[in-house]
């Protein structure tokens, strides 16, 4: 059972959640400091230091915020039902969250620290996929080296995919990603 946060941590973790998403927006990551994300999140940086080490590593539970925050908009039968399904709500989260964030998104993708940035947010994703193959492909669960593999496998062409389709110019269009998301899914090897 997942133990419940103190109310007032809540409320820090969704004030600076709110702060980092509207810096983000604002400026690229190398630019961002834990000052200012503290002082527009209205918290004391012992408050900040008290929880993370440093702005990556709230980077870090940020993406595994964010990602939850995806799998809590998924109809209650995805997490529990076919990897295609899941895939295909995920990207449509994906996107959702690509227009709401439309400069977060680019500054990252510009950022200098776009390497470790995607490397964070590929981790978490791929943590989530492992979970759904474990429960949709009962025989993958018993093959973890083959489950890691094609989790990493699939994050790194969703999220490639989603930046790809995101851009000015994407390289094809929302309902095409959406398509090759579920068509692939449907193709993963037990």
């Amino acid at each position: 059972m997942e133990k419940k946060l103190d109310l007032r941590i809540q409320k820090t973790y969704l004030a600076l959640q709110t702060a980092f998403v509207e810096l983000l927006e604002e400026k690229p990551f190398e630019e961002l400091t834990v000052g200012e994300l503290c002082d527009r999140a209205m918290i004391r940086r012992t408050t900040f230091y008290k929880h993370f080490a440093d702005k990556y590593e709230y980077f870090s539970f940020f993406i595994r915020e964010m990602v939850a925050s995806f799998r809590d908009q998924l109809p209650p039968d995805v997490m529990d039902g076919q990897a295609p399904d899941y895939f295909r709500q995920m990207g449509l989260e994906l996107l959702r969250f690509g227009h709401m964030h439309e400069k977060l998104v680019r500054n990252i993708e510009r950022s200098s620290m776009f390497p470790i940035l995607i490397n964070l947010l590929l981790e978490q994703v791929t943590e989530d996929i492992q979970l759904v193959l474990r429960r949709s492909c009962p025989g993958l669960a018993e093959k973890p080296e083959k489950l890691a593999g094609i989790a990493a496998f699939y994050a790194g062409g969703l999220l490639s995919a989603f930046l790809s389709c995101t851009r000015k110019e994407p390289a094809f269009s929302e309902d095409m990603f959406l398509e090759i998301v579920s068509d692939y899914a449907s193709s993963i090897p037990l």
